[in-house]
C-alpha cells in the first residue's frame, strides 16, 4: 500500500496544503483632543514622535492590520480578488530578506493553476527584489507576489524587461525633445505575423484581434506584444488604448512594469486629447481605461513602479481611489513617501478627510529623513488638508476636527498652516475664536504676509467693520512689499467698492465716488479696458503714475458694477451690453474672462431691471448665457440661481405676473431650486404690486421650504399700502391650513370606524329583507 499510485498521489497533495493563516490583530493608538490653543503651544514646544511597533523596518504596505476597513471582497473591474484573498489564505512562514524558498514559489504558481516551469525565474526575480528592499513580508503577501508575477507574459524572460527598458527611454526622450530616434536597432519592429496582428487590431481589435490573443500560446504573446505596443504608441495612441484593455483582459497579461510605462508616455503627451475621450459599447472613458488597465488587484507586492500607483490615484475615479488605498494596506504592497502624500492630496480633493488624515498617519513609518512632519512638501499637504476643516463640539469644548489630529501626529504649525487655521477659524462665523488664532499668531512672532492680510481684510468687510478695514490699511500701507502684492491691493480695493459704491449714502455725490474708485484703480491696473468697455468719459485724464498692470477680472468687475450703481441712462447700459458682449466673442484677453461667472451678468440685468423698456434687453442677456459657446476658449457661465432670481424680479417689479409665471416654468424646467433670495424677491414683487394674497401665501411658501422671513422681507412689507390685510390673509391662510389638517386627520381616523358601519348597516338591512321574504313564503 506504501507504494499505491492512489496514495502517492494523495500524499503529495496533502504536502501541497498548509495550515490556515491566523487571524491578524489590530494596533491601536489612542486619541486626545487639546483645546485648539494649548494643543497648538504644546505642538510648538514639544516634537512628537510615533513609536515604531515590531523588531524590523516596515514600509507603509507592510502595515496592513492598522486600517480600520478590511479588504474589498471584488475587485472594481475583474472581480477576482476573491479567489487571491482566499487562496492566501493558505499560507507558509513569514519569509525576511533572505528570500523565499523555490518550492514555496512552485506550490504557489501551482495552486494558482499557473505553469511551475516558470517557478525558478519567478524565484529568482522575487528573491532579488525581496534583498533589494530589505522587506520582510507576511505569507499573504508572498502568495500575491508569487502569483502577480506568474500571471506576467514575460514570466520566464528575464531579458525582455532589459530590453523594453533601454528602448522605451530612447521614445520616451524622442518624444519629450521632439526629436527622431537616435537608435533604431533597439526598438522592437513587427515581423511579418506581427504586422498580420496590427491588421487585425486595426481591423477589429476587440473582435478578431481579441479572439486570436486569446487563444494563443503566452510565448506567441510574449513575442508580440512589445513591438505592436510601440508601433502603435508613435502612431495611433487611441488604438493603442484599446489594445491595452484587450492585452489585459484574462490570467496572462503583459508585465506591469512595461503597462505603467505606456500609459505614462500617453498621459504626458496626450492627456489633454483623450480626457474626453470614450470607447467600446459602454462609451468607458479615459479614467476608465486607467482604472482597468492599473487595476491594483495587479500590482506587484514588492518594488511595484510607484509612477504607475500615483498615476492610478491621479486618474482614477473616487472609488477606485478608495479601493487603491484598502489594497495598499490589505496586501502589503510596497509604498513611497510621494505616493502617501499623493493619496492625502487625491483624498484632499475629493473631500474626504478622514482618509487623507490615515494616509498621513503611514508616512512617519516610511523613516525617510525628506518626508519629515515638518518637512515643507509635508506642509504644503497639510495646509490644503486644513481647508476642509470644520469646527465641532465635543466632549473638551468646541474644538477644530482635522487640526488636533494633525497635531496628534507630530506637525509643527508653520505660518503658512496658521493662516488656513485662521481662515478657517473666521469661517465659522465666531468672530471670537478667530480672534483668539489671530492673538495666538501675534504671540507666537509669526509673520504676517499677505495671505494674512486677505484673511483679516475678507473678514472685516464681511463684518462691515469700516474701522478695522481702515486699521488694516493702514497697517498695510506701511509695508510696501504686502502692499504691492495685487491680491491684497485687490482686496482693499474692493473694500472701498462695499463702503463708497455698493452702499452708497443718499447724501453722496454719486460721480464723485465713480471718479474716486476710479483714481485708484488707475494706480494699479491700466485703464485701457475701461475704454474699450465705453464707461470712461471722454474728459478723463488718466495720472501720469497709472500702472500698465492688466487688471484682474475683479478690478474690472467691480469698476463696471460702480459705474451702474453711480448712475448711468439705460441706453448707456445697453450700449456698454453690446460692446461686452462683442469684445467676450471676440475672445478679448481681458474682458472675455469675466464671462466665466454671472456676476457681470447680474450686474447688467441690476442695471437695466428699474426700466420696463429693458425687460426685453434683460431677457435677450439671460438667453445669451444659456446660449452654447464652444467658439469660447473659457467655459462660459450659466445663468445662477441669483441670475433666474434677478429676471424673476424684472416682471414682478413691473407687474407682469403672466411674464414673471413663464420665468418659473423656465426656472423649473432648468432645475433651478427656490432660495431665500428667490423667496424674497417673489414677495417684493407681490407686495409692490400690492397683491396682498399672494404675498400671504408666497410668505406661507417660503416657510414651508425651511426658510425664515428674514429682515430683506419685512423691508419688502413695506410697500403694502394697507398691512393689515396681510396678517388677517396670513391668519386666514393658516386658518383654513388647520382645517384641511384636522379635515385629513379625522377622515384618517374615522375612515375605518365608518367603513364598518356602513358595512353593519348593509347587513342589517339585508339580513331583514331576507327575513321579510321568509315571512312572505311563509303566508
Amino acid at each position: 500500500m506504501l507504494f499505491c499510485p492512489q496514495q502517492l498521489v494523495r500524499v503529495r497533495l496533502q504536502a501541497l496544503l498548509s495550515a490556515p493563516c491566523r487571524s491578524p490583530g489590530y494596533w491601536h493608538r489612542s486619541s486626545w483632543t487639546l483645546n485648539t490653543r494649548h494643543a497648538l503651544q504644546h505642538a510648538l514646544n514639544h516634537t512628537s514622535t510615533i513609536q515604531q511597533q515590531g523588531g524590523y523596518e516596515r514600509t507603509a504596505g507592510d502595515i496592513t492590520t492598522e486600517s480600520s476597513e478590511s479588504e474589498p471582497k471584488q475587485d472594481a473591474t475583474t472581480g477576482n480578488s476573491d479567489q487571491v484573498a482566499s487562496s492566501s489564505r493558505r499560507t507558509y512562514k513569514s519569509v525576511g530578506p533572505r528570500g523565499v524558498p523555490k518550492m514555496t514559489v512552485k506550490k504557489i504558481l501551482f495552486r494558482e493553476g499557473l505553469r511551475t516551469s516558470y517557478g525558478a525565474t519567478v524565484h529568482q526575480r522575487l528573491n532579488h527584489e525581496i534583498q533589494r528592499e530589505g522587506r520582510k513580508l507576511s505569507d499573504k503577501s508572498i502568495a500575491i507576489a508569487t502569483s502577480t508575477r506568474g500571471k506576467s507574459i514575460y514570466s520566464a524572460q528575464q531579458s525582455s524587461l532589459k530590453t523594453w527598458q533601454r528602448a522605451y527611454e530612447e521614445v520616451y526622450k524622442a518624444k519629450h525633445y521632439k526629436r527622431k530616434i537616435n537608435d533604431p536597432s533597439i526598438i522592437p519592429v513587427l515581423n511579418k505575423t506581427g504586422e498580420v496582428l496590427l491588421a487585425k487590431i486595426q481591423e477589429d481589435c476587440s473582435g478578431a484581434f481579441a479572439k486570436f490573443w486569446h487563444t494563443s500560446e503566452r510565448d506567441v504573446k510574449a513575442r508580440h506584444w512589445q513591438a505592436l505596443a510601440f508601433w502603435l504608441l508613435q502612431n495611433d495612441v487611441k488604438l493603442f488604448l484599446n489594445f491595452l484593455i484587450v492585452t489585459m483582459k484574462g490570467t496572462e497579461r503583459p508585465d506591469f512594469t512595461m503597462v505603467t510605462d505606456c500609459l505614462l508616455y500617453v498621459d504626458n503627451f496626450y492627456y489633454e486629447e483623450l480626457k474626453d475621450w470614450t470607447t467600446g459599447r459602454n462609451s468607458h472613458g479615459y479614467p476608465w481605461v486607467i482604472e482597468y488597465c492599473l487595476r491594483p488587484s495587479t500590482w506587484p507586492v514588492v518594488s511595484p513602479p510607484q509612477k504607475g500607483i500615483r498615476l492610478y490615484i491621479r486618474r482614477a475615479r473616487p472609488y477606485g481611489v478608495r479601493l487603491a488605498f484598502r489594497t495598499m494596506k490589505a496586501r502589503g504592497i510596497q509604498s513611497k513617501p510621494e505616493t502617501q502624500l499623493c493619496f492625502v492630496n487625491r483624498f484632499t480633493q475629493l473631500g474626504d478627510a478622514n482618509r487623507a488624515l490615515s494616509a498621513l498617519k503611514l508616512l512617519p513609518r516610511l523613516k525617510d529623513p525628506a518626508f519629515t512632519m515638518d518637512a515643507q512638501g509635508v506642509l504644503r499637504h497639510c495646509c490644503k488638508l486644513l481647508t476642509l476643516d470644520t469646527v465641532e463640539d465635543g466632549e473638551s469644548g468646541r474644538n477644530f476636527r482635522i487640526l488636533p489630529k494633525l497635531l496628534e501626529m507630530g506637525v509643527r504649525p508653520d505660518r503658512d498652516m496658521m493662516n488656513v487655521v485662521l481662515a478657517n477659524a473666521y469661517k465659522t462665523g465666531d468672530h471670537e475664536l478667530g480672534a483668539d488664532m489671530l492673538q495666538f499668531m501675534t504671540s507666537q512672532d509669526y509673520t504676517f504676509d499677505s495671505y494674512t492680510y486677505v484673511t483679516l481684510l475678507t473678514n472685516a468687510v464681511l463684518r462691515g467693520d469700516q474701522a478695522r478695514t481702515h486699521e488694516l490699511i493702514r497697517e498695510v500701507d506701511t509695508k510696501e512689499e504686502i502692499r504691492k502684492n495685487p491680491y491684497v491691493a485687490n482686496k482693499i480695493f474692493h473694500a472701498h467698492y462695499v463702503f463708497t459704491a455698493k452702499h452708497m449714502d443718499a447724501d453722496v455725490d454719486p460721480s464723485g465716488v465713480f471718479y474716486s474708485m476710479l483714481d485708484m484703480y488707475n494706480k494699479l491696473h491700466d485703464i485701457t479696458p475701461l475704454k474699450e468697455l465705453l464707461i470712461i468719459p471722454p474728459h478723463y485724464k488718466a495720472r501720469e503714475e497709472g500702472a500698465n498692470t492688466p487688471p484682474t477680472p475683479m478690478a474690472l468687475y467691480i469698476m463696471i458694477a460702480t459705474y451702474f450703481r453711480c448712475g448711468s441712462r439705460i441706453s448707456t447700459v445697453q450700449r456698454i451690453y453690446s460692446r461686452f458682449a462683442e469684445l467676450v466673442k471676440q475672445g478679448h484677453p481681458t474682458i472675455a474672462p469675466l464671462a466665466a461667472t454671472d456676476h457681470t451678468y447680474n450686474e447688467f440685468l441690476i442695471a437695466l431691471r428699474k426700466s420696463s423698456r429693458a425687460m426685453h434687453s434683460c431677457v435677450r442677456i439671460v438667453e445669451d448665457m444659456l446660449q452654447p459657446r464652444a467658439d469660447l476658449a473659457i467655459e462660459h457661465a450659466k445663468p445662477s440661481y441669483r441670475t433666474w432670481a434677478i429676471l424673476l424680479s424684472v416682471f414682478l417689479w413691473h407687474r407682469r405676473p403672466a411674464a414673471a409665471e413663464k420665468i418659473r416654468e423656465m426656472m423649473a424646467k432648468h432645475e433651478v431650486p427656490y432660495n431665500d433670495v428667490t423667496w424674497n424677491l417673489i414677495i417684493n414683487g407681490y407686495a409692490n404690486a400690492q397683491k396682498v394674497q399672494e404675498t400671504a401665501a408666497a410668505m406661507k411658501a417660503m416657510e414651508a421650504q425651511g426658510f425664515t422671513l428674514d429682515s430683506y422681507t419685512m423691508k419688502s412689507l413695506r410697500y403694502l399700502r394697507d398691512p393689515e390685510r396681510l396678517w388677517v390673509a396670513v391668519d386666514e391662510l393658516d386658518h383654513a391650513a388647520q382645517e384641511a389638517d384636522f379635515a385629513a386627520r379625522s377622515s384618517t381616523e374615522q375612515s375605518p370606524a365608518a367603513i364598518e358601519d356602513a358595512l353593519r348597516d348593509d347587513l342589517i338591512e339585508k339580513g331583514l329583507q331576507k327575513l321579510g321574504d321568509k315571512n312572505k313564503a311563509q303566508d
